[in-house]
């Protein structure tokens, strides 16, 4: 049977010295290149996204490994920064181009902080009570339970905003069907698989936790 995914422990941030993207080879060598480099996206050019994201990709994955070890985690850390930090280039919202490995850096952080933040605060049953809705039943009361319980996850799933999310949760968790068919069934690989529920478990417990809160408030 699958471990339950409350169970797993999630890392939080080390309060070790933080590395800096300089001392990880990020720095693109010449004083004016980070501040071309960002006047060229603000500008709209699109070579230079596809640059800053190569020369900044190393510096800003030892920056994620520093503050989580689980790489599912760290995977879509590393992809938001780019794409919050793409976009507020874009804007206009980096003041001092040649600060752009700070902002990548101090975005990498806040990003990873705001996610261990949430993830201590939300309560875990929302997920695991995915898995609940797979084992037996020992008692009528289970059953009855069981049932309400099935309509509020039935609920919740198909508030999901993509049919792929409201598969890929209800096969895994609720049909229990192999990982390695639905990989094959999605056109997924296995790594692919891991981001793809990752994310879905997040937009559940999100939906999940509004609707739980509403009834009780």
């Amino acid at each position: 049977m699958r471990p339950t995914i409350a169970a797993r422990q999630t890392p939080t941030p080390t309060t070790e010295r933080r590395p800096r993207l300089a001392e990880c080879g990020a720095v693109p060598d010449g004083p004016d290149t980070a501040a071309s480099l960002a006047r060229r996206i603000e500008q709209g050019d699109p070579a230079a996204e596809t640059q800053l994201v190569t020369r900044f990709s190393r510096g800003i994955r030892v920056v994620i490994r520093h503050a989580s070890s689980d790489p599912t985690v760290a995977e879509d850390l590393f992809q938001e920064t780019f794409r919050l930090g793409l976009e507020r280039i874009r804007a206009g919202a980096l003041r001092d181009p040649s600060q752009l490995a700070g902002f990548l850096a101090g975005l990498a952080r806040t990003l990873a902080t705001e996610h261990f933040r949430r993830v201590r605060k939300a309560p875990q049953e929302d997920v695991s009570i995915l898995e609940r809705m797979a084992a037996p039943g020992t008692s009528s009361l289970d059953l009855v339970a069981r049932r309400e319980e099935a309509q509020d996850v039935a609920r919740t799933l198909e508030s999901l905003p993509t049919d792929r999310d409201r598969e890929v949760l209800r096969r895994f968790y609720l049909t229990m069907d192999d990982k390695d068919r639905i990989c094959e069934d999605l056109g997924l690989t296995r790594l692919q698989f891991n981001r793809v529920l990752y994310r879905a478990r997040e937009r559940f417990r999100e939906l999940w936790l509004t609707s739980t809160t509403r009834e009780t408030s």
